[in-house]
């Protein structure tokens, strides 16, 4: 990873924090639609009913490490 890219972790909100998925080397450039193509194109059956426009992105933080607690617990977010 250069200095203008990204690396970003991706959770479908409803699955648990072990199915995240990485997305590699986002040019800084880029804005939220081509994030959104990206997260399509990762996830292809799970958006396969859906146009990337109509995802919507949460900007989360979520600790990692954890080790008192092995039960997965999905990933739900409030509006």
């Amino acid at each position: 990873m250069t200095a203008n890219h990204l690396n970003l972790f991706c959770i479908v909100e409803g699955e648990s924090e072990s199915h995240a998925f990485q997305l590699k080397n986002i040019p800084l450039s880029d804005n939220v639609d081509d994030l959104k193509e990206e997260i399509k194109a990762k996830k292809t059956v799970a958006f396969s009913d859906i146009d990337a426009d109509q995802l919507t992105l949460w900007r989360v933080s979520i600790p990692v490490g954890d080790d008192d607690d092995d039960d997965e617990h999905p990933i739900l977010l409030d509006e």
